[in-house]
């Protein structure tokens, strides 16, 4: 299933955690768990440190809440350094949401939440901490690719598109679906499409107390009017939701003229909830031909039979390239399907939609 199952060599784990009873309960999971073997434990942002230069592992777990508030420091040192995944283990929600957040945007690969005792049992963590680890371990050479990638420079916009604008003036909203990785990868496509005045919806893999927050920081960083969805919420220019984490699914319908955001409570749909599948195929039957949709890096294939619903309904449709995904399971799936109409490198894909509608102003000089 991943590459912690099919390696002959163990993936090595270091756990970076004050609480030496979460030390000792990761340690005994990670060591449990089929290709994973813990090689050190650290209690600060120092030791941890520390015990990457002397132990070089190949993921590394991460409290947030160190001595010190030390973690995202830590965080950033790292990856700076080095293109190595790094999992969040943190508390649910409340303040260290925001500390989780702001630790994706850094490059975290992904989050696990700590055990509570009520919703959030040691059974699910278990779980959910193996299940990240596997992701981690898959990502390791995208990860490595796609920094290296960044670090050379890309060009500023597409070396070559396929055709000329087709949709000046009709295109009315823009879907965008992501999971594992997505965080950064959301920011950065929104931020280059702010200019468009378009309405935006997102689906994001995220628990519930966490995708408010993430509203919260997309619209500091773009300067649109983003929230987290609700019920009956009325897209306008300029407009932004974020799929609330939760039971419940985020639909777009027509009404009346107006795209209206709908939740619906139903099972999980391609394994998650909210899915990218249900937003995309909503946007399918209720907007057609004057939508783009965009798939984001992400494990797994939620995301994909939307795309093409869309695709067929007449839509633009883009997926995000495998070299910048830091997991390319969601765009890979849509592209197998025949559901991407084009692959673009994540810091071209604002470019290509606005080329795409007929918004041509990132081309005028000043």
């Amino acid at each position: 299933m991943s590459m912690a199952t099919s390696s002959a060599a163990p993936v090595k784990v270091l756990v970076v955690d004050d609480s030496v009873l979460m030390q000792k309960l990761m340690t005994q999971i990670i060591n449990g768990a089929p290709g994973f073997e813990v090689i050190g434990v650290a209690g600060s942002a120092e030791e941890g440190w520390d015990a990457i230069q002397d132990l070089r592992p190949d993921v590394v777990t991460l409290d947030l809440e160190l001595p010190g508030r030390h973690g995202l420091k830590l965080l950033a040192r790292v990856l700076k350094q080095d293109p190595l995944p790094v999992l969040i283990v943190s508390a649910f929600g409340g303040p260290g949401a925001d500390n989780t957040i702001q630790a994706l945007e850094l490059g975290a690969i992904d989050f696990i939440e700590k055990p509570d005792g009520t919703t959030h049992t040691l059974e699910g963590f278990m779980k959910h901490l193996v299940a990240a680890l596997q992701r981690a371990a898959a990502s390791r050479k995208m990860i490595a690719a796609a920094r290296q990638m960044a670090q050379a420079g890309a060009p500023a916009r597409p070396t070559a598109l396929p055709r000329e604008p087709a949709r000046a003036g009709r295109t009315s909203l823009i879907a965008i679906g992501a999971s594992t990785g997505g965080v950064p990868a959301v920011q950065a496509v929104m931020r280059d499409l702010a200019h468009l005045r378009l309405p935006i919806v997102v689906v994001q893999h995220m628990p519930p107390g966490y995708t408010a927050k993430f509203a919260a920081r997309l619209a500091g960083a773009t300067g649109l009017d983003v929230r987290e969805a609700a019920d009956g919420d009325r897209l306008k220019p300029g407009m932004a939701v974020v799929a609330p984490g939760g039971p419940r699914h985020l639909e777009i319908e027509e009404r009346r003229g107006e795209f209206v955001c709908v939740l619906k409570e139903g099972p999980l749909v391609s394994g998650h909830s909210p899915s990218v599948d249900v937003m995309f195929h909503s946007v399918a039957r209720s907007i057609g031909s004057q939508a783009v949709g965009i798939l984001l890096t992400g494990m797994g294939r939620d995301g994909a039979d939307g795309l093409l619903a869309m695709r067929k309904a007449g839509a633009e449709t883009l997926i995000q390239s495998g070299e910048t995904c830091v997991v390319n399971g969601m765009p890979k799936a849509a592209f197998e399907i025949g559901a991407a109409e084009r692959v673009v490198p994540l810091d071209q894909i604002g470019t290509t939609v606005s080329h795409l509608i007929g918004d041509r102003s990132h081309l005028r000089t000043a």
